[in-house]
Formats: structure tokens, C-alpha cells, sequence
């Protein structure tokens, strides 16, 4: 039976061994080398490209999106997946960017490893729970107009806006005065007026341009 070769890149000792050990008595694939930097790692595949990385997500001397730019670049075929001990939409999506194939958690148990493993080396891609659900809202974000996005932003962050509140939040917030939004809505300045200062309880500032600059912010985040 030929071996899935795995290279293990990882700064701690203890879970590069860990990982090891649990490959080493899996009868379908094998230790290829271990490092514990990037650039390690991208001297090794020089002499001899595996067929799977496991790759450390935050390195110190090359971190894992630099390391696996430079491997897809140069050996194309290599299969790279990512382990974190935390999801960060940003670094998943640029993890994706540069020609990542997974998303691992350190937390995962050895039969998840070893099931993600032959899935990449078969031209899968794997994604543990909490990487999919970041992908999974960012893509339902894709099919959302910007006002739902700023909506679905602000729940997050436990702020519950009406659909209404919401309709003026996104005028006022677009530098609009009571008076244009009462017109765009069809509604009395009074009535308008009224929402603002329940949306501005609501976002916990009186402020109207502090209140736009923190709604551009949450709606702006990446």
C-alpha cells in the first residue's frame, strides 16, 4: 500500500510529536519530516515535496500563510492544511487565497486528523466546525444587500434593531438628516426623530457622528 507522506510544521514540541505518533500507527500514511518554522519546512520540500503539510498557522520566523504561499507557488500539488488553535475570518479567507485545502482546530480528535488527511490527499477540502460556519456567514453575506450585512453585524454584537430602525440607521448613518429620511420613507420628521433616539439608546450613544463612524466601522470590518 503506498503511504500518504505528511510533513508536520509546528513550534511546539509537544503537539509536532503528538501529531507524529498518532500518523506513525495509521497504516495508510507516514511521517515525512517535522519542523518547527516555516522556512524549515520550505528547505525540507526542496529535497523531497510530500504529499500532505500540517501547517502552523502562527509561526513566529515565517507564519503559516507565508510558508504556504511560498509551497503552492513552487510545488503546486503539495496539499496544505492549516491548524489553529483559534478561527479568524481573515486568516481563513487569505489561508483560502493563497491555495489552502483546510482548516483544522488543534482541538480535533486523532480520528478527525487522520480522516482530514486522506480527504485532502484525495483532492478534498476539509473545514472543522467552527472555520465552516465563518465561511458559511460570509458567503450568506455575499447574497445580502449592505443594509442586511450592517443588520446581521449589529446582532452580533447583541444590538437588535427593527426592520424600520434598521431602514433609518442605514440612512442616517449614510449622512442623511431626519428631514431627507422622512421624506425617503414617507414618514412624519416627529416619527423619525423618535426612532433616532431609540436607535441611539440602543447603540449606547447619544452622538450622532460617533454613532455613524461606529456604524461604518462594524459595516466596514473585514
Amino acid at each position: 500500500m503506498e503511504q500518504i507522506q505528511v510533513m508536520i510544521v509546528e513550534e511546539q514540541s509537544l503537539m509536532r510529536e503528538g501529531i507524529a505518533a498518532i500518523i506513525d500507527h495509521t497504516d495508510d500514511m507516514s511521517v515525512a519530516a517535522m519542523a518547527d518554522s516555516g522556512q524549515t519546512a520550505i528547505d525540507y520540500i526542496r529535497r523531497q515535496p510530500p504529499d500532505v503539510v500540517l501547517l502552523d498557522l502562527h509561526m513566529e520566523d515565517l507564519d503559516g500563510i507565508k510558508t504556504a504561499s511560498t509551497i503552492k507557488e513552487t510545488w503546486p500539488s503539495v496539499q496544505i492544511i492549516f491548524l489553529t488553535s483559534f478561527a479568524e475570518e481573515e486568516l481563513i479567507l487569505r489561508g483560502i487565497d493563497v491555495g489552502g485545502a483546510g482548516f483544522l482546530l488543534k482541538e480535533i480528535r486523532a480520528q478527525t486528523l487522520v480522516r482530514s488527511i486522506r480527504q485532502v490527499h484525495d483532492g478534498d477540502i476539509v473545514y472543522s466546525g467552527q472555520a465552516a460556519r465563518i465561511l458559511i456567514n460570509k458567503i450568506r453575506e455575499l447574497t445580502l444587500s449592505e443594509k442586511e450585512i450592517l443588520g446581521k453585524r449589529l446582532e452580533n454584537r447583541g444590538i437588535h434593531l427593527t426592520k424600520r430602525e434598521l431602514d433609518i440607521t442605514y440612512l442616517f448613518m449614510s449622512r442623511m438628516t431626519n428631514k431627507q429620511i422622512a421624506q425617503k420613507l414617507y414618514l412624519g420628521e416627529g416619527t423619525v426623530k423618535n426612532y433616532i433616539s431609540e436607535i441611539y439608546n440602543k447603540l449606547g450613544n447619544r452622538n450622532r457622528k460617533h454613532n455613524i463612524n461606529f456604524l461604518k466601522e462594524v459595516l466596514n470590518r473585514k
